[in-house]
C-alpha cells in the first residue's frame, strides 16, 4: 500500500485558507507572550493584539518555541499515531530553538521527518507548496525531506520593513540602527541568508514608492524565477497599500500562483506592523 505523507508545519508557515485545506496541513502553534501569558499563535493570539498592545503601551511582545513535549504530542496528531509518515517544516534553526526541539522530539516518532526551513513565515509556505507537489507524484516521505533540502537553497525570502523597531527588541539589530533608520525615514528590506535574517537594503520614500522599488528590485531579472509561485503577504498595511503591491506584482506576469493575505501574530512580533512580504524560488 502506498505511503501517505502528511504535511505540517509550525505556525508562522501562512497561506489562505483554500491552499492549507488542499494540503491538509497540520499546524503546530508557537507562542507569543503577552503580559505574562504564553499565548497560541492563530488559535489564541492574533496580530491585532501584538499591534494593539504596541500602541496601547509601547510594549512589544515576545515569542517562543514550541517545547519537545509540544511536538511530541503534535507529530503523535499528525501521523495518526504512527500510522502515516509526516514531513514538518520549521521555522529556520538560526532564529528559533524550533528545529532543535522538533528534531529531538522526532526521534521518538517513527516516520517523521524534520527540516529546517533556513526560512520564516510565507518562505515555509512556499516550501510547502513544492513538498505537495513532490508528494502528488507519489515521493516518499523520505524522499520528500531529501529533495526539501536543495530546494530551500533556492527560495528567496525578503520582507520590506516599516522600521527597525521590532527587529530591536528581537535581538536581530541594534539599538543604534534601529535609531538611525527610523529617523532617517528609511525603509530596511530584510532577507533570510544561510537561515539568518539580515537588513540587505535600504530604500526611502511614500509607500507606493518603496514598495515599487522593492518588488522591481526583486523581479528585475524574471528569467531566473521559478514562476510557479509566490507568495505576497503583509502585516497590517492599509488594504489599499497592499492591493496596489499586488497588481504591481501580478503586471510583471511570472507567477502561475500569487498566494496573498496577511502574516499572523509570531511573523509580525518579529517584524513589526506595515511590512511587505515577498516570497518566490530560482529556477
Amino acid at each position: 500500500m502506498r505511503e501517505q505523507v502528511i504535511l505540517s508545519a509550525d505556525s508562522p508557515a501562512e497561506m489562505p485558507q483554500h491552499v492549507l485545506r488542499r494540503l491538509g496541513l497540520q499546524i503546530m502553534p508557537l507562542y507569543v507572550n503577552l503580559q505574562g501569558r504564553s499565548l497560541r499563535d492563530g488559535a489564541e493570539v492574533t496580530a491585532a493584539d501584538v499591534f494593539a498592545l504596541y500602541t496601547r503601551e509601547k510594549v512589544i511582545a515576545t515569542t517562543s518555541a514550541g517545547s519537545v513535549g509540544d511536538y511530541e504530542a503534535h507529530f503523535r496528531q499528525a501521523s495518526g499515531g504512527g500510522v502515516h509518515s509526516v514531513v514538518h517544516y520549521c521555522i529556520g534553526g538560526k532564529i528559533s530553538s524550533s528545529y532543535g526541539n522538533a528534531s529531538i522530539a522526532a526521534r521518538d516518532c517513527p516516520g517523521v521527518f524534520v527540516i529546517d526551513s533556513e526560512s520564516m513565515s510565507v518562505g515555509l509556505s512556499l516550501q510547502l507548496l513544492y513538498a505537495d507537489a513532490l508528494r502528488a507524484q507519489g515521493q516518499e516521505a523520505r524522499m520528500i525531506a531529501f529533495q526539501a533540502e536543495s530546494y530551500k537553497k533556492r527560495v528567496r525570502t525578503t520582507a520590506l520593513l516599516h522600521s527597525l523597531t521590532f527587529m530591536r527588541r528581537g535581538g536581530r539589530c541594534s539599538a543604534v540602527s534601529a535609531l538611525g533608520a527610523n529617523l532617517l525615514g528609511i525603509r530596511p528590506v530584510v532577507q533570510m541568508l544561510d537561515g539568518q535574517a539580515g537588513v540587505y537594503k535600504k530604500l526611502r520614500g511614500r509607500p507606493a514608492l518603496a514598495h515599487a522599488q522593492y518588488i522591481d528590485g526583486l523581479l528585475e531579472r524574471p528569467g531566473d524565477i521559478d514562476g510557479t509561485a509566490a507568495f505576497l503577504y503583509h502585516t497590517g498595511l492599509p488594504l489599499e497599500e497592499f492591493y496596489a503591491a499586488e497588481e504591481y506584482v501580478r503586471s510583471y506576469g511570472i507567477f502561475g500562483e500569487l498566494h496573498t493575505g496577511q502574516a499572523g501574530a509570531v511573523t509580525s512580533t518579529h517584524l513589526g506592523e506595515r511590512c511587505l512580504l515577498l516570497v518566490f524560488a530560482y529556477q
